[in-house]
């Protein structure tokens, strides 16, 4: 009961904090925003705005690749000279820039070498990369129908010499093969993704940046230790009728209090104001918060209790803080060759658990592995804690 008493009066303290409720609820808040208005809120992107220089001015080659380049939902392409195109792409105002060179047709049906340039916004790679993409779509079409046409002409012009009328005729009709197959392609790729709903990007930063800024409230509660400490407090209470135990029960308590309110106020306020759907298992999303917010207070705990000043527990703890949300997934999604060095963090099994419920509607069946690791985590971080600052306590 003594516990209890201690967890609650730290709790009022820590809310009672103005700038511990700016970190607790408007940073993560304006930043979701912030990536939502980055990326677009319908699709999870926004249009990719991107420019196609022709190898000479007036170029009616560039004109229709952009033509066909706005036929396709995802692109807004407009033709400018490469000193137009390069300032654009500079200056942020277009994410890429697709040099087409001299020749380019010519080097097509002939065979020959011919390299297209992209010019690039390294502030928006992911639109970038898009259209790079493209690009090489394009390339492998483009050389599919080089090499259609060049075969077409040696067998035709090998039993009877084509007029230039017929030539013509049959590069139009290679032309015409060629965009079909890039606006319609004959193969198809069916993706089980095509059955997940269409999300909003914030679904994805709501819960990554929830659990970012969680970890560095729980490190901001759990250097109070140190604080308490060197002011004094921790020892007039010691010298109440208040066992130990008590005290470190009440501590731990007081600090994953204060994130459940953080958390679960995150979750709260991302429906809100965003629009985020947690899924239809309410139940599972609270488990899941409960579950990752005494994953956070312990691992702050740890870092507090194994530390000696609170200006320590405040380094080593952003250092922690700034690696496991790097790797694990809460800054940017984990890469594929990331993930297995990713999976020893605990920042990528809260991520996943949230992940499943907001983008896959996966109830407790589908969290049930990240929801029994991150629980694992709390458990041994928990432990972990009580056991330094027993220790810290008899010293």
């Amino acid at each position: 009961m003594r516990a209890l008493h201690i967890a609650l009066k730290d709790l009022r303290i820590k809310l009672a904090d103005r700038n511990t409720l700016v970190l607790m609820l408007l940073m993560p808040v304006v930043l979701t925003a912030i990536m939502g208005f980055a990326f677009g809120s319908d699709s999870g992107i926004s249009e990719v705005r991107l420019a196609v220089v022709g190898p000479e001015k007036g170029s009616l080659l560039a004109d229709g690749a952009a033509t066909l380049l706005n036929r396709i939902d995802i692109f807004e392409a407009e033709v400018a000279t490469e000193e137009e195109a390069r300032e654009a792409v500079s200056s942020g105002r277009l994410s890429a820039a697709i040099a087409l060179p001299p020749g380019i047709l010519d080097a097509v049906v002939g065979g020959d070498p011919v390299e297209i340039r992209v010019l690039k916004d390294p502030a928006s790679s992911i639109k970038a990369g898009i259209a790079e993409s493209m690009v090489e779509q394009f390339a492998g079409f483009a050389s599919a129908g080089g090499i259609l046409g060049r075969g077409i002409y040696e067998t035709i012009d090998g039993d009877a010499p084509m007029t230039d009328a017929e030539r013509l005729g049959l590069a139009g009709w290679m032309f015409d093969w060629m965009r079909d197959a890039w606006s319609e392609p004959p193969i198809a790729i069916e993706s089980a993704d095509q059955e997940v709903r269409r999300i909003d990007v914030r679904s994805y930063f709501a819960p990554s940046l929830a659990i970012f800024f969680l970890l560095f409230t729980m490190i901001g509660s759990a250097k109070s230790l140190h604080e308490e400490r060197e002011a004094g407090t921790l020892g007039r209470l010691r010298s109440a009728p208040i066992s130990d135990a008590s005290i470190v029960a009440g501590k731990l308590l007081g600090t994953y209090l204060l994130a459940v309110v953080q958390l679960l106020g995150l979750l709260a306020l991302a429906a809100l104001l965003f629009g985020v759907s947690w899924g239809s298992s309410p139940t599972a999303v609270v488990v899941m918060a409960l579950v990752t917010a005494a994953g956070a207070a312990a691992i702050a705990t740890v870092i507090a209790a194994a530390t000696r000043t609170g200006r320590q527990t405040e380094q080593v703890g952003t250092i922690a803080v700034l690696v496991m949300s790097a790797v694990g997934g809460s800054m940017w999604p984990v890469t594929e060759k990331l993930e297995p060095v990713a999976r020893f963090t605990f920042n990528y099994w809260a991520q996943r658990g949230f992940n499943q419920l907001v983008l896959y509607d996966a109830g407790f069946e589908g969290i049930t592995q990240p929801l029994l690791i991150t629980g694992l985590i709390a458990a041994v971080a928990f432990a972990l804690a009580v056991a330094l600052l027993a220790r810290a306590q008899t010293q």
